[in-house]
């Protein structure tokens, strides 16, 4: 087994984030202190050889995100009250026995649902990552994205049952697997850059949404249908709700509940009012808002203070979408608009 982690498995390089074991106690240790797991029993498959595991952990709310890579497990672990999807990275068999039924995988997840049950685990390589969450937190999610017409049976029903989710042979569920990973991906860019996953970016959302739709791939399809009793445009109160809170996180799924449309007929009314989705809009009102700021920077102490105001919690994310936006760094509108408001400041009588 090498000595260090692929580049491709998130968070196990992180200062504060990752922890290498040396033996398969140790690494079951992390397991439950890290996620809602009992651990009753967790040994190398390799006995006689050197064990070695990176692991690396995350919290965006109440999701737990644990990711691993090492020597071959034989676990065995109770759950305590939540739902975990396993979603494999790199080479190796992955054999999962739940309530009784064994499953085994190698690329696609694995959804284990919250029956408080033992879970037998059988992995030739640790490679991947595991979410572990409240099962009932995709429901509102699953609502916003089927709109007024959502039926809840199909989620509620795949909540309740473990599953593999193949991606081989549906086109969709692969799609969403590999956005998954690119949404660990970005995680990991910005806590490399930052140091922490900035709130306002809602990658908790996204990650659910992502989930729902492995979950229940037939929700797109049921979402892509715009009912034409629905007269998709974007309410003037939608927009004065989101122009006031722009200093607050706002995720896709909050506009979508708002709206009270579907993720296709939000998709549809703001392409058709602004020209672009509403996450895009959501972006721009925020940074148009901060050159505006920027413009009277009497009023501001700080550059942070305005990315603050606008709903961004790290500066460096803030010029970077800045900068995107405009072409210059929000440093050279403050500094432009302060030496323009010496240039007018009037003279003290008698100079």
């Amino acid at each position: 087994m090498p000595d260090d982690a692929p580049a491709t498995i998130p968070f196990t390089k992180l200062p504060g984030a990752s922890l290498t074991s040396t033996d398969s106690v140790a690494f079951g240790a992390v397991v439950a202190t890290c996620l809602p797991l009992y651990v009753h029993t967790w040994d190398s498959l390799q006995q006689g050889q050197d064990f070695l595991n990176h692991s690396g952990t995350i919290r965006l709310g109440d999701l737990t995100i644990l990711s691993t890579w090492g020597s071959a497990i034989d676990g065995e672990v109770e759950q305590k009250g939540e739902a975990q999807l396993v979603l494999p990275y790199l080479a190796g068999t992955n054999t999962f026995q739940v309530d009784g039924r064994q499953f085994s995988f190698r690329s696609s997840c694995l959804f284990i649902p919250d029956s408080r049950a033992r879970i037998h685990l059988n992995c030739t390589t640790c490679s991947g990552v595991i979410f572990s969450f409240p099962p009932q937190s995709l429901l509102p999610v699953a609502r916003a994205i089927g709109g007024p017409r959502f039926d809840g049976l199909a989620l509620q029903t795949a909540l309740e049952q473990a599953a593999i989710l193949p991606r081989r042979f549906d086109a969709r569920r692969d799609r969403c697997q590999r956005l998954l990973t690119e949404a660990l991906e970005f995680a990991e860019r910005t806590m490399t850059i930052v140091g922490e996953v900035n709130p306002i970016l809602r990658l908790d959302d996204l990650i659910r949404r992502l989930m729902v739709m492995l979950l229940v791939p037939d929700l797109l399809d049921a979402s892509t249908e715009v009912s034409t009793a629905e007269q998709p445009f974007v309410h003037a109160s939608l927009v004065e709700w989101v122009l006031a809170h722009l200093h607050e996180p706002i995720s896709l799924s909050d506009l979508e509940q708002r709206s009270h449309y579907s993720r296709r007929s939000l998709q549809i009314a703001f392409k058709q009012r602004f020209g672009c989705g509403p996450m895009q809009w959501l972006r721009r009102q925020r940074l148009a808002k901060a050159r505006s700021l920027l413009e009277n920077p009497a009023r501001w102490g700080s550059i942070f203070e305005v990315a603050l105001a606008c709903g961004y919690l790290s500066q460096a994310c803030f010029s970077r979408d800045f900068h995107s936006r405009y072409g210059e760094p929000p440093s050279a509108v403050w500094r432009r608009s302060r030496e323009a408001g010496r240039m007018i400041r009037p003279s003290p009588p008698g100079a």
